[in-house]
């Protein structure tokens, strides 16, 4: 059974963006022949479903979407990291990203 939830906002870190939540389901698959009848169980998979963008700081729907599947960006903490990576010594240019 669906229910509703409230999630926290992944940039202002608020409660104020709306869901559904789809919990993991048992179901079965039958498969029939001549001579005889197979039943085989399987789990679905839980799932949530954004449906409102985040009232306290504006963001949309998409963009709240987005942020929770890949994760938020901490600009802070990058720099952070690069300024310890100087301070060790380490001289190379850096092409990832955190």
């Amino acid at each position: 059974m669906p229910e509703n939830v409230t999630l926290e906002c992944p940039f202002c870190h608020k409660i104020t963006i709306s869901a559904i939540h789809y919990p993991p389901v048992l179901q079965t698959s039958v498969s029939r022949a001549a001579d005889r009848t197979s039943t085989k169980f399987y789990q679905t998979k839980e799932k949530t479903e954004i449906t409102s963008g985040c009232s306290n700081c504006g963001k949309s729907q998409k963009e709240v979407e987005k942020a929770l599947k890949e994760g938020s960006k901490d600009v802070d903490k990058e720099k952070k990291i690069l300024e310890r990576l100087k301070e060790q010594g380490f001289s190379s240019e850096i092409t990832t990203k955190f």
